[in-house]
């Protein structure tokens, strides 16, 4: 199965402050301009790589709703990390646990360690369903309480 990200307002206000992050690395030449009439070489690089990245942000997270969070396939969980990390794909035999703590699980691998998956970034009957999922497919490896067994 698998599980958008929700919670689109969420995803617009970042999306709006990388756009003042665009504006903001344009700034300096128009700041250049006005007081020199003209710009020097590395502050109009140095703005061009502002400009980009936070183009490549504000997309990035007007996009969000529209790719998978976490994918729950027979024997494989992927999770979306992050906006340059790559998804963290683990097996059902790298699993070792998986605790609920209020709105974050936490799967604990002999691969890499601990990943979380935010409940807050899911509408709330995917995060329901994702539970009853793992609950179903990871039986005894799944722990719900907000204490460790």
């Amino acid at each position: 199965m698998n599980y958008k990200y929700s919670n689109t307002e969420l995803w617009r206000k970042k999306a709006r402050g990388s756009l003042v992050n665009i504006f903001t690395g344009v700034l300096p030449v128009g700041i250049s301009l006005y007081l020199h009439g003209r710009v020097e070489p590395f502050i109009v690089f140095g703005s061009g790589v502002v400009f980009l990245l936070g183009l490549w942000q504000m997309i990035h997270y007007y996009k969000m709703p529209e790719r998978n969070y976490v994918c729950l396939e027979d024997d494989v969980l992927d999770i979306r990390i992050g906006i340059a990390d790559p998804n963290k794909r683990l097996t059902d035999e790298e699993i070792k646990r998986i605790q609920q703590m209020d709105d974050v699980i936490s799967i604990k691998s002999d691969k890499d360690g601990e990943e979380n998956i935010y409940l807050e970034n899911l509408s709330d009957e995917d995060a329901a369903s994702l539970l009853d999922e793992l609950k179903h497919q990871y039986g005894n490896r799944m722990h719900t309480s907000d204490h460790p067994a």
